[in-house]
Formats: structure tokens, C-alpha cells, sequence
């Protein structure tokens, strides 16, 4: 009985450690053709958002709140 559960943890772990090889190695061949292709391509930007006067003129006060009536 110990034996076969023994066999078991064994065979899951083996294919355990094949699919953590197989991720890291098919992972590495995709950025690796990623970066081969865009080379001159310019990264894109997290957001598309502009920048407004009111963000740029901060200070370290914290953003300024208009009383409202």
C-alpha cells in the first residue's frame, strides 16, 4: 500500500516538474521571437490619458479642492 502511494506522489511529481520546465522553456522561446520581431516598435503606453494643467500644477499639499456653495 505505502508503496504504491509512494509510486503515485512520484509520478505526479515528475509530471509536476516536466510542466514547470515545459512553461519556463515555451515562455522563453515566445519573448525571445517577440523581441526579434518588434524591434523598432515603440512601447506602448500603460494609459491614454493626457496630462492636464490641473494634475502638472500639484503641489505637495495635495491636489486644491474648490468650495462648492
Amino acid at each position: 500500500m505505502w508503496r504504491e502511494i509512494g509510486m503515485w506522489v512520484l509520478v505526479l511529481t515528475v509530471i509536476f516538474i516536466f510542466g514547470q520546465v515545459w512553461f519556463h522553456l515555451v515562455e522563453g522561446l515566445l519573448s525571445k521571437i517577440k523581441s526579434l520581431l518588434g524591434r523598432n516598435k515603440k512601447a506602448p503606453n500603460w494609459h491614454t490619458f493626457d496630462k492636464t494643467d490641473e494634475e502638472n500644477s500639484v503641489s505637495y499639499g495635495g491636489p486644491k479642492q474648490e468650495r462648492r456653495r
